[in-house]
């Protein structure tokens, strides 16, 4: 029997998520200012062109990237906390970020790039301005959930980013940061009962 050939169908959200993974690993090792097209498609394994077929410069790319780091930690957290309590739920906000691995190292490493490309882009200072905001406010909701001060919420993802940025370091140790932040979960959870 005759067959034609059939084209390839082309998952376009496929291909755009594996350039950003590409794109991450290039800005864990060479910091934002080292993305090229050429570095990208060398992670990804694919032509130039192709990176460019998706993203029209650099500067989207990049953007792009920040977004979907964005979107991959509240997909990753909502999911987590489906069942919990707000106590609990908390507790998972705020150890989130902490690297525990080396794949979580990496994640952290190249957020506090985006964090630091965020004083000099607009765009990508609004993204981590409105993922930090939102952070602020799951937090502040599940203390109110748990009938403790929502005032506390800035206080404590304050603590959790400088625990973050202690680990990322090397000044402290993620099991460190880890009781920290139960510590202090567990000590608000008492002084709210």
């Amino acid at each position: 029997m005759y067959c034609k050939d059939v084209p390839k169908r082309v998952d376009h959200e496929q291909r755009r998520a594996e350039i950003v993974r590409a794109l991450w690993t290039v800005i864990n090792g060479r910091g934002i200012e080292g993305v090229t097209y050429q570095a990208v498609a060398g992670a990804a394994g694919i032509s130039v062109g192709r990176v460019q077929h998706y993203f029209d410069s650099k500067e989207e790319l990049v953007r792009a990237g920040c977004r979907a780091i964005v979107e991959r930690a509240t997909r990753t957290y909502s999911e987590r906390v489906r069942s919990l309590d707000p106590w609990s739920a908390l507790l998972e906000l705020l150890t989130e970020p902490i690297p525990r691995t080396e794949t979580f190292r990496r994640g952290a490493a190249v957020w506090y790039a985006y964090i630091a490309r965020g004083v000099v882009d607009p765009e990508i200072g609004e993204i981590v301005s409105d993922a930090s905001r939102g952070t602020v406010a799951e937090a502040a909701s599940l203390l109110e959930s748990a009938h403790a001060p929502p005032s506390e919420a800035e206080r404590l993802v304050g603590l959790s980013n400088g625990l973050t940025q202690r680990v990322l370091i090397g000044a402290t140790t993620s099991e460190e940061a880890l009781t920290i932040l139960r510590d202090e979960v567990a000590g608000l959870k008492a002084r709210s009962a």
